[in-house]
């Protein structure tokens, strides 16, 4: 069952080149899955009022072209198998003449959020979605298999910036937004560097949650030749998001 909604590219969700921005285009994905849910009757009251939500656990994303601005996409979602707690939803973007421009892959994890603890699926949201219980096998677990900068870091010099998370980082789960870790892994690159170089794909896996007034430490170490960025945010020893961006200079 795919979900459908064409996005204008605001000035706002544009980089420095008039280009969509990587944490925009994650947004895009973020918000039409919370429209699919809620479409189905899932909205986000439905999660409160039953103490449940969905949190990303990983993201996977090819990226063909980013959109400019003033110009309109089409972005479509659909939850393609459950199991057990989790989810696997695939997105993808396309422009006005139907060219392909970005696809992605994301596991999830339903959460009871008041204990911090994850539910089963319920029947409800498997009728709800489309999927049937038969189709387990199915399911797409992403690898884990993504160091972050500091743990076999790549041969360029890794660097430390620290974070202090804010009350405006935080979603409805109470937790930092997934995209927030993404514009942070950015930020800590060279200014002239996203100027020269346009993301191809980058993959995200969550491992630990963080709250307002929190501080982590952002860890990110960029190839020489800058064909792939590696970002870890850190809550002291812990691991709470590891980031592999990879860049092709802009044409």
């Amino acid at each position: 069952m795919e979900f459908s909604r064409d996005y204008l590219v605001h000035y706002y969700e544009a980089d420095a080149t008039q280009c969509l921005s990587l944490p925009a285009l994650v947004q895009y994905f973020e918000d039409i899955a919370i429209l699919h849910s809620s479409a189905q009757g899932l909205d986000l009251e439905y999660y409160h009022r039953n103490n449940c939500g969905w949190m990303l656990l990983k993201w996977d994303i090819t990226i063909e072209r980013m959109p400019l601005f003033g110009q309109t996409v089409t972005v479509t979602t659909r939850v393609h198998s459950m199991k057990g707690f989790l989810a696997d939803r695939e997105f993808r973007m396309t422009s006005a003449d139907g060219t392909h421009l970005a696809s992605a892959r994301s596991n999830w994890l339903l959460v009871d959020t008041v204990r911090r603890r994850p539910l089963r699926v319920p029947a409800e949201q498997y009728e709800k979605f489309g999927v049937s219980p038969a189709d387990e096998r199915s399911f797409v677990s992403i690898e884990e298999t993504l160091p972050p900068a500091g743990d076999g870091e790549l041969d360029g010099e890794c660097k430390t910036f620290p974070v202090k998370t804010v009350y405006s980082d935080i979603d409805t789960n109470g937790h930092v937004n997934n995209v927030r870790y993404i514009t942070w892994a950015i930020d800590s690159l060279p200014e002239s560097f996203s100027r020269l170089h346009t993301p191809v794909s980058i993959r995200v896996q969550y491992k630990k949650e963080l709250a307002a007034g929190m501080n982590a430490d952002l860890r990110t170490s960029l190839s020489p030749l800058g064909t792939e960025s590696r970002h870890g945010v850190f809550d002291g020893k812990d691991l709470c998001a590891a980031i592999d961006i990879r860049w092709n200079e802009r044409t």
